[in-house]
This record gives structure tokens, sequence and C-alpha cells, in this order.
């Protein structure tokens, strides 16, 4: 990726954090960014556009971390247990990043491509979700009324450890509380 794009995105980043994705101009961002504000529109035609790329690459650093040492080929319980554990590490140790993706996500604001990109990216998740329903391991549910109880605990861990200053081993302990109650919750 060139050093300029790769500076906007950085910059819109840690200013979207900071102030609110509708409250930073794109002017700001350039002037964060260290490049005039027509070099910004040289890589995204739009504020939209500027959006969509920050979520993707929220959604790209974020999947890095989670797929690191990815069982992929281990039982439905330890995929997810890997992927519950690297989902909260990273919510907690990048929370600036995990909310600003929260946000995103919940505004309304992504477009249909962006939306078909993150879920190509996230096959991975989908079929420990489907392995775990065609397994029957999983109580019967919508999976879309799964899915929301996945998001809220998950967003829960997160949030509290961060309140908390929940780190090292007691972050450890709370992660795997969590999904012992996730589990309970979810398999037969």
């Amino acid at each position: 990726m060139n050093d300029k794009k790769q500076q906007l995105l950085k910059a819109s980043i840690e200013l979207f954090a900071a102030e609110g994705f509708w409250n930073t101009p794109t002017a700001k961002i350039a002037r964060h960014a260290g490049v005039a504000t027509g070099t910004l529109f040289n890589y995204f035609p739009s504020k939209d556009a500027l959006i969509n790329a920050v979520y993707v690459e929220l959604k790209h650093e974020w999947r890095e971390h989670v797929l690191a040492g990815y069982p992929e080929e281990a039982d439905v319980k330890s995929r997810l247990e890997h992927i519950w554990f690297r989902n909260i590490d990273w919510g907690v140790n990048h929370f600036d990043h995990y909310s600003l993706t929260e946000q995103l996500r919940m505004a309304d604001v992504l477009s249909d491509e962006t939306i078909r990109h993150q879920n190509e990216e996230l096959t991975f998740l989908y079929k420990v979700v489907c392995d775990g329903f065609d397994q029957a391991i999983f109580k019967e549910m919508d999976i879309d009324y799964f899915n929301r109880i996945v998001l809220a605990e998950l967003d829960a861990t997160v949030r509290y450890a961060v309140a908390f200053e929940i780190k090292d081993m007691a972050l450890t302990k709370l992660i795997m509380t969590s999904i012992d109650i996730l589990w309970n919750g979810i398999a037969r």
C-alpha cells in the first residue's frame, strides 16, 4: 500500500477513534497525516469511501490477530475458543480500534461492497458456526439470534476487562470464564 494512503488511514483511525467519524473533517485528517487535503481525495473519492476503507483496514488487522495460530483442523470447541480468546485479546489491547470497528458496524454507513468483502474475510468464522450447527453441537436456534448472543457476550467481556483494567493472568482467567459461560449457553 502507498505510504501516503497508509498515513491517511492511520490518521483517520486515530482521529475517528478519538473524535468520532462524523465529527472529524477530512481537512483535519489530511493535516494529521501530514499531507495536503487534496491528496486525501486522490486516494479516497469521498469521506464515505474513507470510512469504508478504515473499516476494512481495522477488520484486516483484527483478522490477522485472530488467525495467528488458528487451529483450522481442530474440533468446533477448540476453534471457537481460539477465536474467542484472540478476539477478546485484540479488543482489550486495541480498545480504540475495537470501539471504532463496533461504531462503524452499528452506524449503517458501510457499503454493500465493504460488507461483501467482510463476509469473504470471515469464512473461517462462518465455518465454525456452520460446523457447530451441522454437527448438532449447538442448541437449536436461529443463526441471527446465535450471532447476537455471541457478539453481546464478547462485547460485555471486552468492555468489562477494559473498564476494570484487567490484564495478564486475570484477563486470561476472565476470558476462560466467559468462554465457559458462552459454551454452556450455546452447546447442547
